[in-house]
């Protein structure tokens, strides 16, 4: 069983465990050298990586307004970033030890095709020449829906004294099937028109300061899948992010106009972890040789740049509706309802 072949539910990083069959699935990736799998990992996960900070960091407010004091909202929305179609192959040409017919492999979101991949690891003194081969993960674009990947956020806003606001984000710890998941964060918003007076003469128009912070963690235990002897052998996903926003909104009777501009970044982490015995071939022969690898992978990615979005929100007594478009290297694209109490 591949050790990506379990569900996880209501968020999009269950690709991960849920799209790679038994015969091509990531953790047989281990098998190329070293130096060689890094390179594979980082290509095959590099816009996973990317696209999970981008939408983290999205759908935190529908308005520059900040509640009244103990006013109060509760959201539900899903963030959906587009995959440009540049991130859907990488080159695996500079690769040392691995040759194969074609010259680049999906990434996880390119499309549902395999390479054979050969590999060949020339001796070291201590040990002899072994050889193998391998099929490339697939990707996983045929499962895309209109080209994005979709994540969903539970998150309550509550006003706090001295104009400003405060925003809990929360998704409920998942625990099953050898998969742990947790997801929270923490956002703070200050009005600034209080500060500046000459605004004030607009009466529809709200400004404020927003800074926030979450984090997400994904454990699998690889033990369970049996793919390879060896013992602690754990893979793991993290990713944390700020955002750093001005923020503006026209308020009308029925609906609002918002903005945000300023920056927003990240850092996101897999790793893949324990001991694991690799077999290979003597080469030109059908004799096994076991490598033994520990704590094989560990790629880290970071994000800092500047984002900007519009979005409209449409006021129904209580009940609010809202889409919102972020520019950035990923798009994305919010839309949710908010039950409000101000």
């Amino acid at each position: 069983m591949s050790v990506f072949k379990k569900p996880l539910a209501l968020i999009f990083l269950s690709l991960f465990f849920n799209s790679l069959n038994s015969q091509s699935g990531l953790e047989s990736i281990l098998i190329a050298a070293e130096q060689d799998s890094k390179k594979i990992f980082q290509g095959y996960l590099q816009p996973a990586l990317k696209s999970s900070i981008y939408l983290m960091n999205s759908g935190w407010y529908t308005t520059a307004k900040v509640h009244k004091k103990l006013g109060f909202d509760l959201t539900i929305s899903l963030n959906s970033a587009i995959i440009p179609s540049s991130v859907e192959t990488f080159d695996i040409s500079n690769l040392e030890m691995i040759t194969s017919d074609s010259s680049s492999i999906s990434t996880i979101f390119g499309n549902s095709e395999s390479h054979e991949l050969y590999v060949d690891i020339p001796s070291d003194g201590l040990r002899p020449e072994i050889s193998t081969s391998f099929f490339s993960p697939k990707g996983i674009k045929e499962k895309l829906p209109l080209g994005m990947v979709s994540s969903p956020v539970i998150q309550a806003s509550v006003g706090l004294p001295l104009k400003s606001e405060i925003t809990l984000r929360y998704l409920p710890e998942y625990s099953r099937n050898n998969i742990y998941f947790s997801n929270y964060g923490i956002g703070f918003k200050h009005d600034l028109l209080q500060y500046l007076s000459f605004l004030k003469r607009i009466p529809t128009l709200n400004v404020s300061a927003f800074a926030a912070y979450s984090k997400m963690n994904i454990d699998y235990d690889i033990q369970s899948s049996g793919t390879f002897s060896g013992t602690n052998q754990m893979a793991n996903f993290n990713i944390s992010n700020y955002k750093l926003q001005i923020l503006s909104s026209i308020n009308l009777s029925i609906f609002e106009i918002y903005s945000g501009i300023g920056v927003n970044g990240g850092d996101s982490s897999f790793k893949i972890i324990g001991d694991y015995e690799i077999e290979y071939n003597l080469r030109d022969s059908d004799i096994p040789y076991v490598v033994n690898l520990n704590d094989p992978i560990d790629i880290n990615y970071s994000i800092h740049e500047f984002s900007k979005n519009i979005g409209i929100k449409f006021k129904f007594l209580f009940l609010h509706a809202f889409v919102d478009y972020t520019f950035q290297e990923f798009d994305v694209v919010t839309a949710g309802v908010s039950l409000n109490f101000r």
